[in-house]
């Protein structure tokens, strides 16, 4: 049976009972508020990472977007350059207008490009001390610099206002600028000669080849060779010995002997010049073939057609063999005859001597008068051959001597005037200069009908213009194998001592013959 408890007794248990669970109670708030505490500090660091994980994000954000400015600026200016249309004063001007778009306040930034003299520069450029500035350098020396200049301060950075790496985008940018300009100008040289040498081989009418020593076709000029373009556009690329014979330009023996030639150039490494024969288009002509090393395993070949040159060769030895034959039949029919009468009377002369018979004063005239001719039959026929005398104002008194023998033998009105004596040294010169006017007045008589001819000499001073005028029927059309060759040697004759000729007809209907060539003008004329 179980005992009631005594009420104090209750009351005791009930108050350790109250007093230890107060106790606990209190353990465990201390507990949960350390871990609070530690709680609170832990959130407290991620809360300081975060908002420096946060700066440094903004940092970076504002860096790359300075950054990409950047990156945005070299490619605008190679977006420029490499617009072929534009000139370098479109580049510079590009430039510069890109330029304040990679700083860090666009709004208040301005640039500007000094370059040999020529500024290129923003609308809003004005020098402040707040400037960055960097030489453009082009093959070595300085040119010019460009400047990046901010218009109102701003905070200190690394360089002033500036950042450091907008120093090395200035710095980029001065050197970009200098290879632009470098390769500029290399382009433009390359133009240059790129544009001179087709001018020359515009003007060159010679045919030009390149090929190896296998006899690959790599290149060539067709000069006036216009026909062979197509066909010789076909043959680049492949070795003209290995074509069939239907593929070909050139007959196989012209091209073996061709190929012959290039393979002793590249051997002994000299020029190989051979002359040829060939039908071409159903007309033979003369060709002359040079061959020329131009590096190694590679020769140049020039075709140039000589034909006219071996006409002019063959009627020159022609016309000094038909002058040779004059001279010695005048010297037969004239002189020689001169001589023998007087070699007739001096044995007359003798026979009398040896007889003691008496000599009369007319038998002495007599010889003396033959003599005189036969004097007189020489210097003519010296003058045939060297009609310009030795002085230097001889063509003066060559040209007046043909005209008035002109007037003389043909029954023409023939004359020579001239404003300035022009002295000539050279009597190889004078003499082509005469024979230029010589021919020309022969073609006047004889083949114009004329009836009335004027040589004149007219200087300013440094050239000198020698014409001859006359009022016959002209020069007609050219026709055939082109102009005759009494023209084509006046011609030749110029160009040996660097003069111009000019051959047509005057608003007359005469022909007009004109020969301009550089000597020295005295300053009194001379009188004729």
């Amino acid at each position: 049976m179980c005992k009631l408890a005594h009420p104090f007794f209750e009351q005791q248990n009930f108050r350790v009972i109250a007093v230890r669970m107060r106790s606990a109670v209190q353990h465990r708030l201390l507990k949960k508020y350390c871990r609070a505490q530690k709680t609170i500090a832990r959130l407290r660091a991620e809360e300081d990472k975060l908002k420096h994980a946060q700066q440094m994000l903004k940092k970076t954000t504002y860096d790359l977007g300075e950054r990409v400015k950047e990156l945005n600026c070299l490619y605008a200016i190679s977006s420029i350059v490499e617009n072929q249309a534009n000139s370098l004063d479109d580049i510079l001007r590009g430039t510069v207008d890109v330029i304040p778009g990679a700083w860090q306040y666009p709004d208040i930034t301005c640039s500007r490009i000094v370059l040999d003299g020529r500024v290129v520069s923003t609308r809003n450029f004005l020098q402040t001390p707040w400037k960055q500035s960097q030489p453009i350098i082009v093959h070595g020396r300085a040119i010019g610099c460009l400047e990046v200049c901010y218009l109102a301060p701003r905070p200190e950075k690394d360089e002033g206002p500036f950042l450091k790496e907008e120093r090395s985008l200035v710095n980029v940018l001065a050197e970009r600028l200098g290879e632009i300009i470098e390769r500029r100008q290399a382009q433009e040289a390359l133009h240059n000669s790129e544009t001179h040498t087709k001018a020359l081989l515009d003007v060159i009418p010679d045919l030009m080849f390149q090929v190896d020593g296998t006899g690959t076709l790599l290149g060539f000029h067709e000069g006036r060779f216009a026909a062979l373009r197509p066909r010789l556009q076909m043959l680049v690329g492949h070795s003209i010995m290995n074509l069939p014979d239907d593929s070909i330009v050139l007959p196989r023996r012209i091209l073996d002997q061709a190929m012959t030639h290039v393979k002793r150039a590249l051997a002994i490494g000299r020029a190989q010049v051979f002359e040829q024969y060939i039908n071409l288009e159903g007309a033979g002509r003369d060709f002359e073939i040079r061959i020329v090393i131009i590096k190694e395993n590679e020769v140049l070949g020039i075709v140039r057609d000589i034909t006219f040159r071996k006409r002019l060769e063959k009627e020159i030895i022609e016309i000094s063999g038909r002058e040779q034959r004059r001279i010695g039949q005048d010297l037969h029919d004239s002189l020689c005859q001169q001589l023998a009468g007087i070699g007739f009377l001096c044995k007359a002369l003798e026979n009398r001597l040896a007889a003691g018979l008496p000599v009369a004063a007319a038998e002495a005239t007599e010889l003396v008068r033959h003599l005189d001719e036969a004097i007189t039959l020489t210097r003519g026929f010296a003058r045939g051959l060297n009609p310009v005398r030795l002085e230097a104002q001889g063509l003066l008194y060559a040209l007046s001597e043909l005209a008035l023998t002109a007037e003389k033998f043909f029954g023409i009105s023939c004359r020579f005037d001239y404003n300035e004596a022009v002295l000539i040294d050279d009597n190889s010169t004078a003499t082509h200069l005469y024979r230029i006017v010589q021919e020309a007045l022969n073609n006047a008589i004889k083949h114009g009908g004329a009836t009335r001819v004027v040589i004149s000499l007219r200087t300013d001073g440094k050239t000198h213009t020698l014409t001859v005028r006359d009022n016959g029927s002209g020069i007609p059309p050219v026709t055939g194998q082109g102009p005759g060759m009494g023209l084509n040697i006046m011609k030749y004759r110029a160009s040996m001592i660097g003069a111009t000729l000019d051959i047509k007809n005057h608003g007359e209907g005469g022909a007009l013959v004109s020969c301009s060539f550089q000597g020295i003008t005295e300053a009194d004329p001379l009188s004729i």
